[in-house]
């Protein structure tokens, strides 16, 4: 075949991998929705970036919402700019992928395809998965992980690509410190995979790779505030014996639901499409090389997946409080993807040759159905578990009472069933619905986290913890008694205006007066982002 021709064989073969990896994660992942809220970092993390921070200085990841950022730009559509950017993470991780093994193995698109497309889908027991605002970190990392594999995996040698995959490494790292493991051993899983990198760049990327470990790990050890989160809400867990458990628990998890799957779900629209997508375009593709070195290359591919996806697990799996698949299976996917690929693709081996591209087809859309019947699945629980109904009926009660405040107002609120975790919730909240000049607090939260409130003989004190004082721009403030409104709610979700101090609250002082009708404004002016919460 002249070069030519071959050159643009390969183009269109690359054009029908990634357009198909594309299209079959939106028909599965079009189920989700923006409003997947788990009601505890969402409105935090929204009016943060709407601000162009992304400092998370209690879990020391100073770049922690980087890849929320993007979203800000629309903020009149601020929801589906979050959904459409964490689903472009996740599928662009698996277009990746694709592109990596299309780079190494060319002779053998299917398994680029098969690998492409389970990166992007399949992810059957992680829920957070499909929380887009919470989770767009764990899907931009995913994404920034894998595009470092790429580069390093097709740089040749060239400085240029090695600088900037280690560049994007450090920086995927002050992200969220998840990614790390597997950076660490990114140039052996590439060397399994036939990439050898010379010494100079192994040693410029281990370098940066150790003083990323060193700034994570320090913090830590010395159980400065910085970590205060990895310390103290995820704890640190050791034991040998049990982190094996957990370990092969986590493949469980990721492997087990191909099984697990009943076969009604399947015939579900949404799953009978991914499996048509695949089908089409395995047909459309043509492999070449004979079967004894492809086998060879594909158990060594099969080994490197399930080693990739243990050192992603294994960020995870040291955490005592995280439990079942909640954050990880997104890092691990890619890699759990490639395994799957070339396991597949080994038993299509072992088949008559005229029977390959149909055994391929069979197991590659099993899979894919079951990625999309899986989704829907987690899809319906969050529809029962999600907690935006409740808090956008309260903030809808609140904007009826209250259309805007006087610059300078506390909202207090005394909850009755629970709908803001704590005070930083719903302190955030009214910063995206109201706009900075108001302030919130919940007096009986839950969990009192980054801001305190406190009664003083001044008057209400909101108090930013120390750590995030400087990274939010987040200034204390005496409210006069005057310049506070307290709302309550009631068993059935009511929310009402209390328009005399509440016996809940410790009493007035003899001097002080509390006017709630003179805080509050009859016309407002909100903020664009409160145009992108349905309900408001």
């Amino acid at each position: 075949m002249p070069a030519g021709a071959a050159v643009r064989g390969r183009g269109r073969q690359t054009a029908i991998v990634l357009t198909a990896v594309y299209v079959a994660f939106w028909i599965q992942f079009s189920v989700v929705s923006a409003t997947n809220f788990g009601g505890v970092d969402e409105w935090m993390i929204l009016s943060l970036v709407s601000r162009n921070v992304v400092d998370v200085p209690y879990a020391n990841r100073p770049l922690g919402l980087l890849f929320n950022l993007p979203a800000a730009m629309f903020p009149a559509h601020l929801l589906q700019a979050s959904l459409l950017l964490h689903g472009h993470y996740l599928v662009l991780a698996g277009m990746l992928i694709s592109l990596l093994l299309l780079r190494l193995a060319p002779e053998q698109p299917h398994w680029a395809l098969l690998a492409g497309v389970f990166a992007a889908s399949w992810a059957p027991s992680d829920l957070m998965r499909l929380n887009p605002i919470y989770s767009s970190a764990y899907a931009g990392v995913t994404a920034a992980t894998v595009l470092v594999l790429l580069l390093l995996g097709t740089s040749e040698g060239r400085w240029v690509s090695v600088m900037l995959a280690v560049g994007i490494a450090f920086v995927t790292t002050r992200v969220h410190e998840g990614p790390l493991p597997v950076l660490v051993i990114a140039p052996a899983l590439l060397l399994a995979l036939g990439v050898r990198l010379p010494r100079r760049s192994l040693a410029a990327y281990w370098g940066v790779m150790a003083l990323a470990a060193l700034v994570i790990g320090l913090p830590l050890l010395l159980s400065r505030a910085p970590a205060w989160y990895q310390n103290t809400v995820l704890g640190l867990y050791l034991d040998p014996m049990g982190l094996a458990a957990r370990l092969a628990h986590q493949f469980r998890l990721h492997l087990g639901p191909l099984a697990a799957t009943p076969p009604t779900a399947l015939l579900r629209p949404r799953p009978v499409m991914t499996a048509i997508v695949l089908g089409v375009a395995l047909s459309l593709l043509r492999s070449e090389g004979t079967a004894a070195p492809r086998r060879r290359r594909l158990a060594v591919a099969a080994a490197t997946g399930l080693l990739g996806a243990a050192a992603a697990y294994s960020s995870f799996i040291v955490a005592a409080n995280l439990w079942e698949a909640s954050r990880t299976e997104f890092i691990a996917a890619p890699f759990i993807g490639m395994a799957l690929a070339a396991s597949i693709g080994l038993v299509a081996d072992v088949v008559p040759p005229r029977g390959s591209l149909p055994v391929v087809a069979t197991l590659g859309a099993w899979v894919m159905a079951c990625g999309a019947a899986r989704t829907s699945q987690l899809q319906d629980e969050w529809n029962g578990i999600g907690a935006y109904g409740r808090q956008a009926s309260a903030l809808e009660q609140m904007l009826r009472i209250a259309p805007d405040f006087r610059p300078g107002t506390l909202v207090m609120f005394i909850e009755g069933p629970p709908a803001w975790i704590g005070t930083f919730a719903l302190h955030h909240c009214l910063d995206l619905v109201y706009g900075p000049h108001v302030a919130g607090c919940v007096s009986n939260a839950r969990a009192h986290l980054f801001y305190e409130c406190r009664e003083t003989p001044e008057g209400m004190r909101h108090e930013p913890w120390p750590v995030v004082k400087d990274a939010w721009k987040a200034g204390s403030q005496t409210y006069r008694f005057e310049e506070v409104v307290v709302f309550k709610s009631d068993p059935s979700g009511h929310i009402r205006l209390l328009e005399e101090w509440p016996p809940e609250l410790a009493a007035l002082p003899a001097d002080a007066r509390y006017s709630p009708w003179q805080r509050i404004v009859a016309t407002s002016s909100p903020p664009a982002t409160r145009h992108s919460f349905p309900g408001l």
